[in-house]
Formats: structure tokens, sequence, C-alpha cells
């Protein structure tokens, strides 16, 4: 077997290997359910270095219920989802076991409410300045996109939907112009 066909055969087989998510972004899809927010949230791997950096005692620790006490407290105080003056309760965080990606870690957070107007989410800002937590909002059939930095925790859902909303505004006033011109075309062409 020639030299180059080794290297291109190594190539292949640890192609995969160095194309793991981005250490620094996260991935949140946010659904009212009844009387309960669910969050469907996708770390990286890098997710343990944010928890240890918070709570430096878990560095010798090898129970899994203070990684996962921990974890609570960690989402409790870096992610809020707010109604007004009030913060909805976390009530629950569960580890989802995650078929897409073996390098990413896969959580559901269960909040006690059902309406809420602000998402403040700094998870993981602790370890990252370039920290990106993406977001996608599904409120009556509509998602709302958005994401959240250390420059901009904070999403007032309020001003996210009249951003979405003044797109299809933009996009039906394409529409209509488009079907004025197509008339004014066709009545040009039938004088003739």
């Amino acid at each position: 077997m020639k030299f180059s066909s080794c290297i291109i055969l190594l190539f292949f087989a640890f192609s995969g290997v160095g194309f793991a998510h981005d250490a620094n972004k996260a991935f949140f899809n946010i659904q009212q359910k009844d009387n309960l927010v669910e969050v469907r949230a996708e770390f990286p791997w890098s997710i343990r270095n944010a928890l240890l950096e918070a709570y430096p005692e878990l560095e010798h620790s090898k129970s899994k219920a203070d990684f996962d006490t921990a974890f609570f407290d960690y989402v409790k105080t870096n992610f809020e989802l707010r109604n007004d003056d009030s913060i909805l309760k976390l009530i629950a965080v569960e580890e989802v076991t995650h078929n897409e990606h073996a390098h990413a870690n896969a959580f559901i957070f269960f909040f006690e409410g059902n309406a809420f107007y602000t998402v403040k989410n700094a998870v993981m800002f602790n370890v990252y300045k370039d920290q990106e937590n993406y977001h996608d909002i599904l409120v009556s059939k509509e998602h709302l996109k958005f994401v959240t930095s250390p420059d901009s925790p904070v999403a007032l859902l309020q001003s996210i939907s009249e951003r979405n909303g003044g797109s299809r505004i933009i996009t039906g006033l394409i529409v209509v112009a488009f079907c004025v011109f197509g008339v004014f075309l066709w009545s040009q062409r039938k004088k003739l």
C-alpha cells in the first residue's frame, strides 16, 4: 500500500474526532406545557468545567448526588424565567439520554408556572467570556429565537416577538408589492 493511501485512511479514521460541539455554545428549547415550562438543554462537554468553577469542592467528590445537587443549584442561580416581578420556581432537573452526540450532555429543566416574559441565561458565563446560549421558544405555535451572551444575558420576550412580527409585516408588504407590480405589468401588456 502506498504511503499516501495510508495517510488518507488515517485521515478518515480520525476525522470525526476533532469535530465536537463548540465548547462555548449551548442550546435551549423552551416550551410551555400545562402548568409547567419545560426547558430542553444541550451542553457541550465543558459544562463540567463550569460546574467545577462554581463549586470547587466537587473536584474531589466521587458522588453523583453531589454533582446532581450542585448542578440543580447552578441552574437555579444562572437560568431564570420571570413573570413580571416573580421568578418561576425550578422544580426538577433531569438528565436525558442523548443519542445524537456522545460528547454532549442533555437535560430537561422543569419550572412551575406557565407564563413568563423574561429569560435570564448566564449558564457557562463563568468559564467562557465568549459563551453563546441559543434559545428556541415555542409560544402559540410560533418559534421565538434569540441568543444570550455575557454582554446580554437577559432577553425580553415582548421585544423578540415584536421583532419577529415586524419581519412578517415586511414580508407581507413585499408580497403585496409583487402582486401589484404583476397586475400592473399584466394590464400594460393587455393594452398593447
